[in-house]
């Protein structure tokens, strides 16, 4: 059955229009976003988060999704690879360098290439926002299947996806995703305080893989 909408690997000019979709649709829809007050009338974006959340966006592996001309979902996607370094950030911006910080810690423990020893490059996609609008209608699904297919065109050994949305690990569920790894938020703290206290159903961060066949 024909999709009423187009599944397009984005480019690099969209650079703009990506950033400021994932403004209005992911980051103030984001748990551990919301817990530390990240966007605010005051603090409408954090720009030194947008742009690392957004590297990879001009991989080749990145969709968007749009019907009728009219941008209704992104998925920011790349290729990891085996032993590859961490990117070393530094900043003033201490909202940025709190998401920063957490994001590196849930990596260096979720450990997800020690699930697949024999594998040497993984796909992720660390942000995947669809308008209010057209959610429910496998928009989501579409787009994780079409990021697993590249995966596959790659030659990556499995996807990873890190969550710190109770509603995103449901929906990777579905798509029989594995959790390998699972943080509660009261666990994760600094100078002994707890770091993101969310609302529930977001109790916990979570990592989920699925072998690419």
């Amino acid at each position: 059955m024909t999709k009423p909408y187009e599944i397009k690997i984005i480019q690099k000019q969209e650079k703009k229009e990506i950033i400021q979709f994932m403004r209005k649709y992911f980051m103030p829809d984001e748990p551990i976003n919301t817990s530390i007050n990240l966007v605010t009338e005051d603090k409408p974006f954090n720009e030194p988060l947008e742009e690392f959340l957004i590297k990879g966006y001009d991989s080749g592996v990145s969709l968007k999704a749009v019907q009728n001309g009219k941008l209704i979902a992104i998925c920011i996607s790349y290729i990891l690879e085996k032993n590859e370094k961490h990117e070393q950030v530094e900043s003033d911006n201490k909202d940025f360098m709190t998401i920063y910080n957490f994001l590196t810690y849930v990596d260096e423990h979720c450990n997800a290439f020690g699930e697949f020893p024999e594998c040497d490059r993984a796909i992720t996609s660390p942000i995947l926002a669809v308008h209010p609008s057209y959610r429910g209608l496998g928009i989501a699904r579409d787009m994780m299947y079409r990021i697993l297919e590249t995966g596959k065109e790659k030659k990556c050994g499995f996807m990873v996806v890190e969550c710190s949305s109770h509603f995103t690990a449901l929906a990777l569920q579905k798509l029989n995703f594995e959790c390998i790894y699972r943080l509660p938020y009261e666990d994760y703290k600094v100078d002994d305080k707890i770091v993101f206290k969310t609302k529930p159903p977001h109790n916990a961060a979570t990592v989920y893989v699925k072998k690419i066949d």
